[in-house]
């Protein structure tokens, strides 16, 4: 055979690829927007949950959590403790209870979430120069009723501590400034370094990082149990003439993921945040997009490759969302990544969120641009690469083992296995 005339035959192999992939691409479009289940997962849930994570956590900061105080001193000092707790922005003196019966009374009907007790000796105690204490009964069933009691109940104790003891320096003949350079002989001046809000601020990028993520997974391996579930040998791919290439078959359906959620991501990781007020400090939103699409490539992948083990749509859901938990404390949303073990910190780097949502961060409250986050984007272009790779062979060996499974018996699988020749010639090729 000449070289030109191989060169044609290569020219219209390449050509035949082309419109092989994109019949595919239009096929899975088609397959997506005709599922139901798979429009909720990737259409519903991702316009929900980040609007319903968003207004639960709006408020940023947890403040004037209602508590009970019992004053058993009845003092002018007792009366200025109390006046100045209920001053701080985080508790609300609602209740003066006269006992602690009645104020845990309170506490158990949920009216309450803290107790403040004033022992009678608390005056007394202040006047003769002995340290006076102050009884406090935090709420623990939630870490922001203890937090927020328990910094009001130090900021006041310290205060008036401060305030009895440049009293008494002044009653021994100190002067006022003399009195408080004594008392306090440096000031602490605090100064945000970076985005001033609070916890809402640090969590929602990193749930909205993973919610894509979770949904990609989810949604293929619908998608895939849906193929295997209409194929009579349970295939990943129907007995179609078009899919007569791994790679074909793999970009096609990897571009038909990733056109639908370009604009998913632009509402999830864009819009959103800017619609609860939350500062995003990065400089562009096309750096955003520019860090957003190695992710979605790779956790498209990562999907390709798992949806070969799902032989029924149903299947997918329990092991995605039992593995939801572990990707969400692996984020480092509330399980440090400083303190975590070296086989879970390393087991972590196998998930694209991980990279997505420590980069994504760094942009949006740090102002970081995608020179000082290459590392993670890097990465995310490598795991890419990577599960290229596994949904290879993964392929390959879902179509090898469906070939050997159905064997010759019929005229049908006959032709199963002429398809699956025809694949294995293709795999050198697009």
């Amino acid at each position: 055979m000449s070289i030109n005339s191989r060169l044609r035959r290569n020219l219209r192999e390449n050509g035949k690829a082309w419109l092989d992939m994109f019949y595919i691409l239009r096929k899975e479009l088609y397959g997506i927007f005709t599922d139901k289940g798979t429009l909720i997962i990737f259409f519903v849930a991702t316009l929900v949950y980040p609007l319903v994570c968003g207004y639960v956590y709006n408020k940023e900061m947890m403040r004037d959590a209602p508590i009970a105080v019992v004053d058993n001193n009845h003092s002018s000092l007792s009366r200025q403790y109390i006046r100045m707790l209920n001053a701080t922005p985080e508790v609300s003196v609602a209740y003066h209870a006269m006992n602690m019966e009645e104020a845990k009374s309170l506490q158990k009907k949920g009216k309450i979430h803290g107790i403040v007790n004033i022992p009678k000796e608390f005056s007394s105690d202040i006047n003769s120069g002995k340290q006076a204490t102050v009884n406090i009964f935090a709420d623990v069933t939630s870490f922001f009723w203890y937090r927020n009691l328990a910094t009001a109940s130090a900021y006041v104790s310290r205060t008036m501590g401060y305030g009895i003891e440049a009293k008494n320096l002044i009653a021994r003949g100190s002067t006022y400034n003399e009195a408080m350079s004594s008392i306090r002989p440096y000031i602490p001046q605090e100064q945000t370094l970076f985005q001033i809000g609070g916890y809402p601020s640090f969590m929602l990028p990193i749930i909205c990082i993973i919610l894509l993520q979770q949904t990609i997974l989810l949604g293929i391996g619908v998608l895939a149990g849906k193929h295997s579930e209409r194929n009579r040998f349970r295939n990943i791919t129907p007995n179609n003439i078009h899919y007569r290439g791994i790679f074909r078959i793999i970009f096609g359906r990897l571009l038909a993921v990733f056109i639908v959620y370009i604009p998913i991501s632009i509402y999830v990781l864009i819009i959103v945040p800017h619609f609860f007020n939350i500062p995003q400090l990065y400089t562009s939103p096309i750096e955003v997009l520019t860090f957003i699409i190695p992710f979605l490539l790779a956790s498209i992948l990562l999907g390709m490759t798992c949806s070969v083990f799902f032989h029924h749509r149903e299947n997918a859901i329990p092991f995605f969302i039992f593995m939801s938990i572990p990707i969400l404390l692996m984020s480092g949303l509330s399980w440090p990544r400083e303190s975590m073990p070296d086989f879970w910190r390393s087991f972590s780097y196998l998930f694209p969120s991980t990279f997505a949502a420590n980069g994504f961060v760094r942009m949006g409250t740090m102002g970081a641009n995608l020179m000082e986050i290459s590392k993670e984007h890097l990465s995310l272009w490598i795991l890419t690469a990577v599960y290229l790779v596994t949904t290879f062979f993964a392929y390959r060996w879902r179509l090898t083992t469906i070939w050997l499974q159905t064997g010759t018996q019929d005229k049908k699988s006959r032709k199963h296995q002429s398809r699956f020749n025809r694949l294995k010639l293709n795999e050198g090729r697009f």
